[in-house]
């Protein structure tokens, strides 16, 4: 019979969620009693992670890719994560909150672990070599895998094992967008490069697309640089400037325009992207399907379900290509309530066939009931949005040709003097690809989106901060816990700080 040691050892963990581990178990470093031994079966473990592994070494060039993930991940806590939750908590602790200790309990775990992984013995451990992280975050159980290390003590500190094992969660993430979605990976890409030119990703809709001034590299970039090409060309051939009033006019093309006061255009961040897949264990990189987010605001609510028509009748949106589920509003409240969009609507659709009579009440009573039945079915369910959202919104596909030069496969931007070199009929050829950009439509007017998305616990910061404590919550757990009894009274703190 074997011995309970020995049974133990059969178990291998695989089940749930790496993002749940407070320490690992691996079987491939079970009798490891020094570190010559122990950085072998670490080689053995990164070769079962995608790592080339060659003769039993890491092939050339594969440890400065692992520390590439590792670097990545650090420097997202310090200099993206740690700041931004700590700014807002302690902006909240301020307000003579009943969590007030709370607050200033999780700001000091966040100063802690800042101070750990920026410098000292454990900072300089983890540059040293990569494969110290799988080590030290497996040592609970293996205590004896530093042995003979010049400099690492010989049992890991139990504060050490658990920050270990935070840095290897959030490689996970960064390495969930590389593998499992190439397309996804793309934008992630594309951020990356905008983010280090200084390109605000949240100002796209302004980018000069049709003769860009930077471009990227790398193949990823390039081909999501492309796609969000492709669109802000449609998008831009129907929107023009209106020189008398200010603001924009989108055109249908069928004699429907409508006034926009804005058009906001922001690409998810490399940063979201991570926190989106961290916060739940059922997300999948390829679930993600904001990428690109565009938000019209609109003088008047009425104008919401033209401009839907409008772009529909422009092709930037396609029945065949939006996602019915995704497809809902909270701009109204009943529908009555939306009777006048859809007054508005049928009012210029007669129009733009001469008919110049205003709508039959009974008729715009019926659209309404119908449109708002069927706008909202699909109320979405996201635990750490607010409820208090008011706008008309759509996720979609939008298809997009990607051309290549025949010669070099080089992914070709529109607006170059390469692409222009590409044409038909210069000589050089080409062939193009299909590929497609998920974006995320919104419509509101101006007074709706100030009031919902710029205040209260409504607002982006809040929101984002919620989304980040759960993150948190899940990577550092037990060096730092933010309770999720807590999040109802950050909630109404949120709503004082942001009022």
């Amino acid at each position: 019979m074997a011995s309970d040691g020995e049974s133990q050892e059969l178990y291998h963990e695989i089940f749930g969620s790496v993002l749940d581990r407070r320490e690992l178990t691996p079987y491939l470093l079970r009798n490891c009693d020094d570190y010559r031994t122990s950085l072998c079966r670490a080689t053995l473990m990164m070769g079962n992670r995608g790592f080339a592994v060659q003769d039993g070494e890491l092939a050339p060039g594969e440890l400065e890719r692992a520390a590439g993930y590792v670097n990545q991940a650090v420097g997202y806590f310090n200099g993206a994560l740690f700041p931004t939750v700590s700014e807002q908590l302690r902006n909240l602790s301020l307000l003579g909150s009943p969590q007030r200790s709370l607050y200033e309990s999780s700001i000091a775990c966040i100063d802690d672990l800042g101070s750990l992984l920026s410098g000292g013995p454990l900072a300089s451990l983890i540059a040293e070599d990569p494969r110290h992280l799988l080590m030290m975050a497996s040592a609970a159980k293996y205590p004896h895998l530093f042995r003979g290390h010049p400099s690492a003590p010989e049992r890991v500190p139990p504060r050490w094992r658990m920050a270990s094992c935070s840095v290897l969660k959030m490689c996970h993430l960064i390495k969930a967008v590389e593998e499992d979605s190439q397309d996804i990976y793309d934008y992630a890409r594309l951020g990356i490069f905008f983010e280090s030119r200084g390109i605000p990703l949240d100002g796209l809709f302004g980018f000069p697309w049709s003769a860009p001034p930077v471009e990227p590299d790398d193949d990823n970039a390039r081909r999501a640089f492309v796609k969000l090409s492709a669109f802000f060309g449609k998008l831009n051939a129907s929107v023009t400037s209106d020189g008398a009033r200010g603001g924009l006019v989108f055109n249908s093309g069928d004699g429907v325009s409508v006034r926009i006061v804005e058009v906001k255009a922001r690409l998810k961040s490399p940063e979201s992207m991570f926190a989106k897949l961290g916060k739940d264990a059922a997300e999948e990189a390829y679930n993600i399907r904001d990428i690109l987010a565009v938000t019209f605001l609109l003088e008047r609510r009425e104008d919401s379900l033209t401009l839907f028509h409008a772009l529909q009748k422009q092709g930037v949106i396609l029945q065949e290509t939006t996602a019915s589920a995704s497809i809902t509003q909270t701009l109204f409240d009943t529908p009555a309530d939306m009777s006048g969009a859809v007054s508005s609507l049928m009012r210029s659709l007669a129009r733009r066939e001469g008919v110049l009579s205003e709508p039959d009440p009974e008729a715009v009573r019926r659209n309404a009931e119908a449109f708002f039945r069927s706008l909202g079915t699909n109320a979405e369910a996201n635990p750490h949005s607010s409820g208090q959202h008011r706008k008309f919104q759509c996720k979609l596909n939008f298809s997009v040709p990607v051309r290549h030069d025949a010669g070099t496969g080089r992914i070709l931007i529109p607006g170059t003097p390469e692409f222009a070199g590409a044409g038909q009929d210069s000589g050089r050829a080409s062939f193009t690809r299909q590929h497609t950009l998920p974006v995320e439509l919104r419509i509101s007017d101006i007074h709706s989106w100030e009031k919902s998305e710029l205040k209260g616990e409504a607002h982006h910061s809040a929101y984002k901060c919620r989304q980040l404590l759960v993150l948190m919550d899940r990577l550092f757990s037990p060096l730092f816990s933010f309770p999720p009894g807590a999040l109802a009274q950050l909630r109404r703190d949120q709503d004082e700080l942001f009022g």
